[in-house]
């Protein structure tokens, strides 16, 4: 029998160790992921900011060729099996990489290794959070999101943290390395997460079955799945101008590798610090309190504050400020909110749409903002103007319409189930 559902503000022993197993889990995944980024960054400036719509592009060609291999597996495999098995195997291409990479790399190396790190660490949370969702009911979500986001965004602060000390001092390969131990170790913590949890687990052992390609067509024939496409279209619009556009200026005024390892680590300690801050002191409360009508508009609407302020400035701390209130409100506001959702689909959904949204659409876009980006900026064109802002006000008025959607489905179930 399931545990009795906690009071409101309150948490069981149950719903404790299962939010500290997938927050454990997160943190694991985000520091291995976040003590390369820098790594990654760097490498972006060593290519220049005209090219990386070269590199963008190659990223969603493998991110599509991984969509069918994916949804091959998970018609395959029992559901408790596909994270494990793909965590393994991507740990293992770490270790790969730890033979293949030296402190600096190779040119080829190192556009391998950018590609490879864009594509596995969108698949990578999109897996995670699938199987969180398997093991979260709808209530649960409400309640436990905001901290098992909250772990994650420790970790992405002790990554940045550990690279901006290591990698003075050890050479890459020793951070592949460090990255695929704690893979690993992320692994054991969600196969713990499933053995304690009593959501949906009577379906785990089987495999979700359907078509390798049914993430493409469960996305274009239901709404919600439709509205979360559009939402990650738009963040990655916005992402990839204030990416360039930081790319560009830190190549400008910044010649020196490690000067420029050390301002984007720094960045990103800044943006895990005020996501952490969000998470723990609002998620919960704005969820709660405001529905996800509002917490998904809450970040576009500091962007577009934050683009009336770009012009003016234009300079690398310009662009880093704005990047980290974009940042912030993605891993403290937006992921939990668009996780949030994703309880209400049914497995395939969970599984093969989901990744499909948060892998192939997101650096299909990716891409395509790049060379739109590319070609506006050769016309004479600003960027943040012409691309930027009208992808936040898109934004804005999809998350206001999909938040308000489901605060009217969450009401209508609460109300089925209080007695008369």
């Amino acid at each position: 029998m399931p545990p009795a559902a906690p009071s409101r503000g309150s948490l069981s022993p149950h719903d404790t160790v299962r939010s500290l197993l997938a927050g454990a889990a997160f943190f694991l995944l985000l520091c291995g992921y976040t003590l390369l980024r820098p790594v990654r960054d760097d490498m972006a400036v060593r290519y220049g900011a005209d090219k990386l719509h070269w590199l963008f592009t190659a990223t969603f060609v493998c991110t599509l060729l991984l969509v069918p291999a994916f949804g091959w597996v998970v018609r395959r495999l029992p559901r408790a099996a596909v994270l494990p098995a793909c965590y393994v195997f991507l740990a293992l291409n770490l270790a790969g990489f730890a033979f293949l990479l030296d402190t600096e790399g190779s040119a080829l190396a190192a556009a391998v290794f950018f590609v490879w790190l864009s594509v596995s660490n969108l698949f990578i949370v999109s897996v995670f959070w699938s199987n969180v969702s398997d093991a979260f009911s709808r209530d649960e979500a409400h309640r436990l999101y905001g901290r098992i986001a909250a772990g994650g965004t420790l970790g992405a602060l002790a990554g940045p943290g550990i690279t901006a000390v290591a990698a003075r001092h050890f050479p890459t390969s020793a951070l592949l390395g460090l990255s695929a131990a704690l893979l690993i170790v992320a692994t054991v913590a969600m196969v713990a997460l499933r053995q304690v949890s009593t959501v949906r687990e009577h379906a785990a052992n089987k495999p979700v079955g359907g078509s390798v390609m049914a993430g493409i067509g469960l996305t274009l024939q239901s709404p919600p799945l439709r509205a979360l496409a559009l939402l990650v279209i738009c963040l990655t619009t916005v992402s990839t101008v204030l990416y360039l556009g930081l790319v560009d200026a830190v190549g400008k005024t910044m010649p020196n590798p490690g000067e420029r390892k050390s301002f984007f680590a720094t960045v990103d300690l800044a943006v895990n610090l005020c996501a952490l801050a969000v998470q723990v002191l609002g998620t919960r409360r704005v969820v709660q309190r405001w529905g996800l009508r509002t917490t998904l508009a809450i970040a576009p609407l500091m962007l577009l504050a934050g683009f009336a302020f770009l012009p003016l400035a234009g300079t690398a701390l310009a662009f880093a400020a704005v990047q980290v209130l974009h940042r912030a409100g993605e891993f403290a506001l937006n992921k939990p909110g668009r996780e949030m959702i994703y309880t209400t689909v049914d497995p395939e959904s969970r599984f093969k749409a989901k990744n499909f949204v948060d892998t192939a659409v997101y650096r299909a876009n990716d891409a395509a903002s790049a060379w739109l980006i590319n070609a506006v900026r050769a016309a004479g064109g600003n960027a943040i103007w012409l691309v930027g802002v009208p992808a936040a006000l898109l934004w804005l008025a999809i998350g206001l319409r999909l938040g308000r959607r489901h605060d009217q489905q969450h009401d209508e179930r609460r109300l089925d189930h209080e007695p008369a």
